[in-house]
C-alpha cells in the first residue's frame, strides 16, 4: 500500500486528511478512524543484540507502507527488551539522529547516570548503559530524555517496551506466549505526503500538549487482532505525548486488572473502565469467551471528564479561544476477532492475592512536601514556580528516607507526573474520582487533573545521585516542567 492509499483509508469516515495549515489548527477535531479494522496488529520483534541503534529513515508500519521518522534498529515501536530479575542488562546506545538523545529507562531504579538525565545527552557517537535488573515484573518501556526535544524525539518513534519478568510472576501461570499482548497505544499526525508531522502550536505546547489525528496500536492505525475464545494478557502502554485514554471495550465487557506501572498489583480489580496517562502502564485480563456478542470484541477509548469536578477543563476553551481540547472524547482503538475454538487451556485461577507489596506506612515518612503545578503568563508550566535548569537541585533527598508528596494541579489542564528511580504508592487524591484500579499497586506515574490534590508515599533507595521528576505530557516537559531531585 502506497502513502496516498494509507492516509486515504486512514481518514476514512472523518472528512479525509486535513492539509498541514489546517491540521496546526484544529486540535479540537476527532481523532480520525476508519470505520472498519483494515489492518492486522503486529509486534516489535525481541531485542536480541547488545546494540540499540536510534537512526533516521522509513518506518516500517506493518507490511504494507512506510512513513518517515525515527526508529531505534528499524522498528516501530523499537525493539522489546525482555529481561528477568537478577539478570545484568548491557546495550550500547548509538546517536545517529543528528541531534542530541540519551535513554530513560522509565519506571526501572537504576544509577543515575544510567537513568537517562538530560545533563548525559550525547549528540553522536554511543553511550554504554550496564545495570543489574533488581525490581520486581512489570510493564516497563523506554523512550529518549534530552531537555526540550523528548517530544518530538518519541512522537516521531522513539520508544519500546522493557518487559521484566520474576519468580513470583511466572507462579501465577498467567497468559503468556501469543496469549501475552504488548500494546502501545499512540497518536499522531500524518500530513498529505506521507510525513509523520510534528509542529506544536503555542496553545498546544502551553494547554493540551499534540494531539494527533490517527491512533496507532503497535504502529498500526486500527489494528485487529485474531483471537481465541480464552483469557489473554494485555499489556497495555500510553505511549502517546498528551493524550489520555480511558480503556474500555464499547459493549462495556468487564475487564481484570492485574497489573500497574511497577508489577502485579496486591489483588486483582475487576473494572468496565480504565484511565491511562501518557506514560501510564497496565496489565489486564480479559476472557474473549464471555460476555461478548458475536464474534467481534471493540477496545475503545470511552468518553471522560478532565476536570476533578466533573466540568470539562472549566476556563481552559475561554484561554485558548475556542470549545475545547479533544481530550475525553470517545473513539476506536483496535479489535480482537474471536475464532470458534481454542488451541490449548483456557482456564486462569487468579488467587485473591497476586503479589506481596510492602507499601511503607505513612508513620514511616520522615517529611512531607508539597509540588505545586502551575501555569503561568509568559513562563508556561512551572513547579512549585520554577523552569527546569539543568544542574540546579530543587529536593534534596537523604537515600533510604520514606517521603510523602503532595501533588497540587493549580492549572486547567491535567498532569501526568512522573517520578524518576522510584516506585511509590498513591494514597488519595481530592474530588470525586477516587483512586483507580491501578493505583492500588506501584506507581511512577501519576495523573493529577486540574484542581486535583494528589498524595504520594516512597522510599528512596536508589543509588545517590541527581534524577529528575517531570510531567509526562512531553510538551509540557520540553517547556520545562521538569525538575531535579538529588539523593544524598
Amino acid at each position: 500500500m502506497d502513502r496516498k492509499t494509507f492516509l486515504k483509508y486512514a481518514g476514512t469516515g472523518a472528512g479525509g486528511l486535513l492539509a498541514p495549515s489546517i491540521i496546526t489548527s484544529c486540535t479540537n477535531s476527532v481523532p480520525k478512524q476508519s470505520n472498519t479494522y483494515r489492518y492486522p496488529l503486529q509486534f516489535p520483534e525481541k531485542l536480541d543484540t547488545d546494540q540499540l541503534r536510534a537512526s533516521r529513515g522509513s518506518l516500517a508500519i506493518g507490511e504494507e507502507y512506510t512513513l518517515d521518522g525515527l526508529h531505534f534498529n528499524g522498528s516501530l515501536p523499537g525493539p522489546t527488551v525482555h529481561v528477568k530479575k537478577g539478570e545484568r542488562f548491557q546495550v550500547q546506545f548509538h546517536n545517529d539522529i543528528g541531534e542530541e538523545s540519551i535513554i530513560h529507562w522509565h519506571g526501572m531504579i537504576v544509577p543515575p547516570d544510567m537513568d537517562g538525565h538530560p545533563k548525559d545527552v550525547i549528540s553522536e557517537g554511543r553511550y554504554s548503559y550496564d545495570f543489574n535488573i533488581n525490581q520486581r515484573a512489570g510493564t516497563y518501556w523506554y523512550h529518549p530524555h534530552p531537555h526540550k526535544i523528548t517530544g518530538p524525539q518519541v512522537y516521531r518513534g522513539l520508544a519500546g517496551f522493557f518487559i521484566v519478568t520474576d519468580d513470583e510472576e511466572e507462579a501465577l501461570n498467567l497468559p503468556s506466549g501469543k496469549y501475552e499482548l504488548p500494546l502501545v497505544i499512540q497518536d499522531r499526525k500524518i500530513d498529505d505526503t506521507g510525513q509523520i508531522y510534528y509542529d506544536p502550536s503555542m496553545p498546544e505546547r502551553m494547554m493540551t500538549g499534540y494531539l494527533g489525528e490517527h491512533i496507532l496500536v503497535n504502529g498500526i492505525p486500527n489494528p485487529y487482532h485474531e483471537v481465541q475464545p480464552r483469557p489473554y494478557r494485555l499489556r497495555l502502554l500510553n505511549g502517546s505525548n498528551a493524550r489520555i485514554y480511558n480503556i474500555a471495550f464499547r459493549n462495556e465487557h468487564l475487564f481484570t486488572v492485574i497489573g500497574s506501572d511497577g508489577g502485579l498489583l496486591p489483588k486483582p480489580v475487576e473494572t468496565t473502565e480504565l484511565l491511562l496517562a501518557p506514560g501510564e502502564r497496565a496489565d489486564i485480563l480479559v476472557d474473549f469467551s464471555k460476555g461478548f456478542t458475536g464474534k467481534s470484541a471493540e477496545l475503545i477509548s470511552r468518553k471522560f471528564s478532565i476536570s476533578s469536578d466533573g466540568g470539562m477543563m472549566g476556563g481552559m476553551a475561554q484561554l485558548m479561544g475556542q470549545e475545547g481540547p479533544d481530550q475525553g472524547s470517545e473513539f476506536p482503538l483496535m479489535e480482537f476477532r474471536i475464532g470458534n475454538e481454542a488451541d490449548s487451556s483456557t482456564s486462569v485461577d487468579l488467587p485473591q492475592q497476586l503479589s506481596n507489596v510492602n507499601f511503607p506506612s505513612r508513620t514511616d515518612a520522615v517529611r512531607k512536601r508539597t509540588i505545586e503545578l502551575n501555569m503561568e503568563m509568559m513562563r508556561g508550566h512551572t513547579i512549585n514556580g520554577r523552569l527546569f535548569e539543568m544542574l540546579r537541585v530543587d529536593e534534596e533527598i537523604t537515600q533510604g528516607d520514606t517521603e510523602i508528596w503532595e501533588f497540587i494541579n493549580n492549572s486547567p489542564v491535567p498532569h501526568p507526573m512522573h517520578i524518576h528511580a522510584v516506585q511509590f504508592k498513591v494514597l488519595n487524591r481530592s474530588g470525586n474520582r477516587g483512586l483507580i484500579p491501578t493505583e492500588t499497586g506501584w506507581k511512577d506515574t501519576a495523573l493529577v487533573m486540574p484542581g486535583e490534590r494528589v498524595r504520594v508515599i516512597m522510599t528512596f533507595n536508589a543509588p545517590k545521585g541527581l534524577y529528575v521528576f517531570h510531567c509526562h505530557n512531553l510538551e509540557h516537559e520540553d517547556a520545562g516542567m521538569m525538575a531535579n531531585l538529588e539523593i544524598t
